[in-house]
């Protein structure tokens, strides 16, 4: 990956003198109808940087809420507007303690989770506490959970503490990550396994360069981590490398380049020279002096886009994300695809709604050949691009080809509901495939889930109800069942 090694590194050096910025929390990753109402000003042109890196930082999206007029907006526009504000002034209180809990219960959890935050287990309870002044950002979360997918019982994930130093956010985290502009899923980074524990570096406020050699490519955002995998797997104790820039270089266009990779781990070079190979793509047997037993790791990395030009006054847009499984020439290849639109708007001068319809083909060579038993895999990193057994990209994991469509609405008392439907194959490069975190035969899968949440003076209820349909193609046989979850969380 040596091109996009070299333009990372000149953002880097680009990018060493900032100047300093009010600390703050960050918008976590999980919340549809609160990413709605986000990508709704984004849109608008009322928020100005990029919005598909998750979490965001609440200290941008607050400046430019305090700059918005609101006199002469459109009404949808306004209801996002009102919301986000109320929401702003829940999350960003400075020195002020503020308690959560949540508690849920849930028959058959989903297999494979979307944007919005779901159980992962059968029964989960959670408690937490927040904290934050001009320099330090604290957000403890701890959880109780019963799931068959994962031993760890008792949790600490979605926590933070952070600090800002110029205009850098340094945080050692737990919280949920997202990168790129899909819905259901991404390719390279979603919250479909739990968080991976990660030192973080996160630019705060999204300023465009003044450098008029840079300047062109607008607001723009970085975000590096470091983190650390479990110790069961094939090569315990794999250490992950995740970094991505995000751009709008014009108000209707955002641009994402991510990369990622696992290395070291017990029997694994892991020194200084192990990660700068690793940094500059010096990464592939055959490269100069790099054998079996000394490779650096396993990389990914790719480009995505969101291009949002309206169309007859409606907000609609496109977006895509190719990541590349393998290198050639420099150059991310083997590509996985995932494409889609979505859309806004305001129904019966009280629902805002956001629908989208996106394609996933997580098979390598997507558009071409369908390379299957690539995507997500690797010879030294057996375990595949896992954490605690699920992937940590899209959540169909390799070989599948899957459509989503889903549907969003909230009022303006925060009462929302949701539909998310999907369709497709899964595993489809046979098997059986043991290492599979779906299935390990080839499987078509249809299912359709519906969730409604609302706002009481005691907190939040957030139920819902799902329907499953699998043809299992190894067996010949069919079979169905449904799921549902209920959810009690404080409203603060």
């Amino acid at each position: 990956m040596h091109f996009l090694a070299q333009i990372w590194f000149a953002y880097i050096v680009t990018c060493l003198v900032c100047s300093p910025v009010v600390a703050g929390p960050n918008i976590p990753a999980g919340d549809l109808a609160l990413r709605h109402d986000i990508q709704r000003l984004a849109d608008a042109g009322i928020i100005k940087g990029p919005t598909t890196t998750w979490p965001l930082a609440w200290g941008p999206v607050l400046e430019d809420l305090q700059q918005a007029d609101a006199s002469g907006l459109h009404p949808a526009i306004l209801s996002s507007l009102t919301r986000v504000r109320n929401r702003a002034d829940r999350e960003t209180r400075i020195d002020e303690l503020t308690f959560k809990a949540r508690v849920t219960a849930a028959d058959n959890p989903t297999r494979m989770r979307s944007f919005q935050d779901t159980p992962r287990g059968t029964a989960e309870i959670s408690a937490g506490v927040d904290w934050i002044d001009d320099w330090i950002s604290i957000e403890l979360n701890v959880q109780g959970v019963d799931s068959d997918q994962d031993s760890d019982e008792v949790r600490a994930d979605n926590s933070m503490l952070g600090v800002v130093l110029g205009n850098w956010s340094v945080a050692a985290s737990t919280q949920q990550r997202w990168w790129g502009p899909g819905w259901d899923g991404s390719l390279i980074l979603s919250n479909n396994a739990r968080p991976i524990p990660s030192l973080v570096i996160d630019r705060v406020f999204t300023n465009a360069f003044e450098n008029r050699w840079l300047s062109w490519i607008g607001p723009w955002d970085l975000s590096v981590m470091f983190g650390q995998l479990e110790s069961e797997r094939h090569v315990p104790n794999a250490q992950f490398f995740g970094m991505r820039v995000n751009f709008r270089p014009i108000s209707s266009l955002e641009i994402g380049i991510s990369r990622s990779a696992q290395w070291c781990g017990d029997g694994r070079p892991c020194d200084a020279g192990t990660f700068a190979d690793l940094f500059f793509g010096r990464d592939n047997i055959g490269d100069a002096g790099i054998g079996a037993s000394n490779e650096p790791g396993n990389q990914m990395a790719g480009i995505d886009f969101r291009w949002a030009p309206g169309f007859l006054g409606h907000s609609v847009a496109a977006y895509g994300q190719f990541i590349g499984e393998d290198e050639a020439g420099g150059f991310p290849s083997r590509y996985l695809v995932q494409v889609g639109m979505e859309g806004s708007g305001y129904v019966r001068d009280k629902w805002s709604y956001h629908w989208f319809a996106e394609l996933a083909g997580t098979s390598c060579d997507f558009v071409k050949d369908d390379i299957f038993n690539c995507g997500y895999r690797q010879s030294i990193y057996q375990s595949g691009y896992t954490f605690n057994g699920r992937i940590i990209g899209h959540g169909a994991d390799n070989d599948a080809r899957l459509v989503s469509a889903g549907l969003i609405l909230v009022d303006d008392m925060e009462h929302q509901w949701r539909a998310l439907l999907r369709f497709g194959d899964l595993n489809r490069g046979g098997g059986p495939d043991l290492r599979h975190s779906i299935t390990p035969t080839p499987q078509d899968i249809f299912s359709l889930d519906i969730s409604h949440s609302r706002a009481f003076s005691f907190g939040i209820i957030d139920a819902s109800v799902g329907y499953e349909q699998i043809d299992d193609l190894a067996s010949a046989s069919s079979f169905s069942d449904g799921r549902f979850y209920l959810q009690w969380r404080s409203q603060y």
